[in-house]
């Protein structure tokens, strides 16, 4: 059963909103925590079915990050991967977490490759979901004024969230799509811009832990070429390929990728 908390984290970041769920006794010893951190345009909701069924013997945390869903942006918020990360940071201690196994999807994968590398002994292991490719995605500039656009587009929101899931459209769309709408201003160009200047291609070889790269067959966004490259960046890298998926495995095949989290924290 999801648990909604809001726990402050260290002074100077934001407020995080978070979901948690226990596959199992809550509180366990044997637990493991798994850090799922979402994308750009979405929020803690777009891990709904897995934390309705959380694998067997997990504890998953799910935050808003900074000036998304329901946590606060900060008074001078400007979309930055450092934020983010210390940020995340903040939630483990607020938390007394200290290892978690990272899950990131699209944006959320970016974030999470950075995590890791901040502090690889915290974080064992990574399952990336069609996750932004270390070398940074590059975003055309004609997109940009588009993206700020969805601000005060309701319908292009919702039309642009379905192409990110077009083999399954949830029953719970609408609440994406209201979620979405809570981005901070700043973030609807700038998540883009961020991800276009991040890279970590230089860094990924020193992450040891096993890295699990799932994505879609179907993927415009970031195609099986780039999640199959964005596992050889990491010594322990392997890439997953689901047929018929697009952009979001968690929502287009929450049952695949449950099974696939139970088999990699087994062995994380």
């Amino acid at each position: 059963m999801a648990q909604r908390s809001e726990p402050w984290v260290r002074p100077g970041t934001p407020h995080l909103s978070y979901l948690e769920a226990h596959g199992g006794a809550s509180g366990s010893l044997a637990e493991k925590n798994v850090l799922m951190i979402h994308g750009n345009f979405s929020g803690k909701n777009w891990w709904r079915e897995l934390y309705e069924e959380p694998p067997e013997g997990s504890r998953l945390l799910a935050p808003d990050l900074p000036g998304f869903g329901d946590s606060l942006a900060g008074r001078h918020f400007v979309p930055s991967m450092k934020l983010y990360v210390d940020a995340l940071h903040g939630f483990l201690d607020s938390l007394d977490v200290d290892e978690a196994v990272l899950v990131g999807h699209s944006m959320g994968g970016a974030v999470a490759m950075q995590l890791a590398l901040s502090d690889p002994d915290r974080f064992p292991g990574m399952m990336l979901l069609s996750p932004a490719p270390p070398g940074g995605l590059q975003t055309p500039d004609y997109m940009y004024p588009l993206l700020k656009a969805l601000r005060h587009d309701r319908r292009a929101l919702r039309r642009a969230l379905k192409r990110m899931m077009r083999s399954r459209i949830p029953e719970y769309i609408e609440e994406l799509v209201e979620e979405a709408g809570k981005m901070h201003p700043k973030g609807f160009a700038g998540n883009a811009r961020m991800l276009s200047e991040e890279s970590v291609n230089g860094e990924a070889s020193r992450y040891h832990g096993p890295v699990l790269v799932v994505s879609g067959d179907r993927d415009t966004l970031v195609p099986p070429s780039s999640a199959e490259a964005t596992a050889r960046r990491f010594p322990a890298g392997e890439h997953v390929l689901l047929s018929g998926v697009t952009h979001s495995p968690q929502i287009e095949a929450p049952g695949k990728v449950g099974s696939l989290l139970q088999n990699f924290l087994d062995r994380a």
